[in-house]
């Protein structure tokens, strides 16, 4: 026993051993360093994401017509992880979202200047019988949206100015573009909501963007990550003659998952 002491204390004590020993602990105590200024830099990161959905929680969506004429509306939007949304939100496994995004609309038209024709005709609508029939129609086409309208109101002025049931027709092909986007500097989120269909208005939307440094979202990343590669690579290797060289080949990579992040 005293010989074994002996001996570990003459690898400790041996002047090549203890550089090596001190580099050891340089290195051990960079990667302790670095991880703390990453969970301190994590949770100044928390704080500012509380603070942002604070906000966004209490903000109301502003509408407004760009200089294209086209309908926008802006709201702030939050950053929730996926511990967060685990009761509320449902994803195929291995794949989680980045965004999430719900809105509103309210569409408010008028349409004028529609000539209006009458037309002599019988038409019948259960045990009543019209002579005549007033019609209208209106096609219009924007930059990406669309809408057709045609009504049908029959009336009979035999005695009296009687009219029908109506029949409408209505084919709306209405363009809407969602993005969400965050701030480079101050990590807030945004909600835009835009369309050239006229007298859109936006009434309320809901935009999610998913927090990738949670801990939930990092272990789905670990496990779609591969550990084995194919493909080009290049470097200095030992040659045949034991010298040195450049060299560029094909090769197989290895990575395990432990030394990912």
């Amino acid at each position: 026993m005293i010989l074994i002491i002996k001996n570990i204390l003459g690898i400790i004590t041996d002047p090549k051993n203890t550089r090596m020993f001190l580099l050891g602990g340089m290195v051990v105590l960079f990667f302790l360093l670095l991880r703390q200024c990453n969970e301190t830099e994590n949770a100044k990161g928390e704080v500012v994401r509380f603070q942002n959905n604070l906000v966004a929680a209490n903000d109301t969506i502003k509408n407004y017509v760009n200089i294209n004429g086209e309908s926008v509306g802006e709201i702030k939007g939050l950053s929730l992880s996926l511990e967060e949304l685990k009761d509320s939100l449902e994803y195929e496994k291995g794949r989680p979202p980045v965004t999430i995004i719900k809105y509103k609309t309210i569409i408010k038209e008028k349409i004028v200047e529609v000539p209006v024709i009458t037309k002599d005709t019988i038409t019948v609508q259960g045990n009543a019988s019209f002579n005549s029939i007033l019609s209208f129609s209106s096609d219009s086409n924007w930059a990406k949206s669309s809408r057709s309208i045609n009504v049908k109101l029959p009336y009979s002025t035999i005695d009296s100015l009687t009219f029908g049931t109506a029949t409408i027709g209505l084919k709306q092909n209405i363009w809407l573009d969602a993005t969400l986007s965050q701030d480079v500097k101050t990590k807030e989120i945004f909600i835009k909501l835009t369309s050239d269909y006229p007298g859109t208005i936006f009434n309320n939307t809901e935009g999610i963007m998913i927090d990738r440094k949670s801990k939930a979202f990092k272990s789905l990343q670990m496990q779609n990550r591969k550990q084995f590669g194919l493909g080009l690579s290049m470097g200095m290797g030992v040659t045949g003659n034991g010298t040195f060289a450049p060299y560029i080949g094909i090769g197989l990579s290895w990575n395990p998952k432990l030394l990912q992040w």
